[in-house]
């Protein structure tokens, strides 16, 4: 059985809602970080950008392809999202709504 990545415990998980969870393969030269918003190009998303999923595991850019672990829905913490833009998660809240993926803002 092959390793895909390495997962620590960490708070991006926010509890309770069903976490459908995909492996995908990430593009060459693309860098990804656990908790990235990521597009369906699987690049961390940016303004204009539709969200796909949260990216489960860290990839660092290469000139390989490399798979990445990618949730589709769940609850998420807002503190440990993050994206490609200046644009906050809290601003991608009703595009990540529509996707079934919830973004919670639990108090500092």
């Amino acid at each position: 059985m092959e390793t895909i990545g390495v997962m620590e415990v960490d708070n991006l998980s926010a509890g309770g809602y069903p976490d459908l969870r995909f492996t995908r393969n990430i593009p060459a030269g693309v860098a990804v970080k656990r908790g990235n918003i990521l597009n369906a190009a699987y690049h961390p998303i940016v303004t204009g950008g539709v969200p796909f999923g949260i990216a489960l595991n860290d990839i660092a850019a290469t000139d390989t392809i490399r798979v990445c672990v990618i949730s589709v829905t769940g609850e998420f913490n807002a503190y440990d999202l993050s994206t490609g833009d200046t644009k906050t998660p809290m601003e991608w809240w009703d595009d990540l709504r529509a996707k079934n993926i919830y973004v919670r803002q639990p108090a500092p």
